[in-house]
């Protein structure tokens, strides 16, 4: 296998504080970190002046930023399929100023990449694709006006989707942030499958694991601490490889009472892995 820049991303730590989330991170013997804004008080001058700072100070390379948004709701498949991301008119207008305000924060940051949740995208020919394809070209845009590169998060919809979605949006800055996990959590599409489909586009992977629920689709698959799920880490680093991955693989858990220490176990699988070849 190449090597690759290993990382965690910030919000798995379960770390309200954005300083005291990336000191963790480091804490933890990270070289990377997928920063976001824990809140968005963040961006007002004296604390944004903090946040820099410690990055500076942590020495922590800044893989990517994550823009999420206010409003997503998790609770179940269902609600997260009507609540998250860009796809719905009434919601857009303000995650899309937040496309623009935190897009321009991260660039003053160093930042280069972000990825986001699309939302969940429709298949080709339905009735709302061409709306939903056109508030999608508008968010990576206003992203890439702040001079950053696009990727979009993977397991909302199958990889064939994306695929299209990614040829018919035709931006040579956006790619696919892949998460293994996300096709098992919500019931979508086999990851190794997807892996071999989207791997031409594949700029960064995070490396989360899970479980699958009784009913796939309808009901989450459970996020279990890395390599004790359904995700086979071997074979999908190497299909992404095979279409040309070199990226970073950053550590996503978002479950789990023991936050440290499950990210802690996964960079040590991670390095091994690795180191396997």
């Amino acid at each position: 296998m190449a090597k690759h820049l290993i990382g965690s991303t910030l919000w798995s730590l379960a770390i309200r504080d954005t300083v005291e989330a990336l000191e963790a991170v480091a804490g933890l013997g990270f070289q990377a970190v997928q920063f976001t804004f824990m809140s968005d008080s963040d961006l007002e001058p004296k604390h944004f002046a903090r946040v820099r700072r410690t990055l500076e100070r942590t020495g922590l390379a800044a893989a990517a930023g994550m823009v999420g948004f206010d409003g997503e709701d998790y609770s179940s498949i269902a609600a997260i399929g009507r609540t998250g991301g860009l796809v719905d008119p009434a919601t857009f207008p303000e995650r899309l100023q937040r496309c623009r305000r935190w897009g321009k924060a991260m660039a003053e940051l160093g930042i280069r990449h972000v990825t986001t949740h699309a939302g969940f995208l429709p298949e080709p020919g339905q009735p709302h694709y061409a709306a939903v394809c056109a508030r999608l070209a508008q968010a990576v845009d206003a992203l890439h006006e702040a001079g950053l590169t696009v990727g979009l998060e993977t397991g909302q919809e199958p990889a064939r989707v994306l695929v299209q979605v990614m040829e018919d949006l035709g931006r040579d800055f956006l790619s696919v942030n892949f998460d293994p996990a996300n096709f098992i959590l919500y019931g979508s599409d086999d990851p190794l499958a997807a892996a071999r489909a989207l791997a031409p586009a594949v700029s960064m992977m995070h490396a989360k694991d899970a479980a699958p629920s009784g009913r796939p689709g309808e009901v989450w698959g459970e996020d279990v601490p890395l390599g004790t799920g359904n995700v086979d880490f071997a074979a999908v680093i190497r299909a992404l490889e095979q279409g040309g991955f070199r990226g970073a693989i950053i550590v996503e858990r978002e479950a789990g009472n023991n936050r440290l220490g499950d990210i802690a176990a996964a960079k040590t699988l991670l390095e091994d892995l690795l180191a396997k070849g």
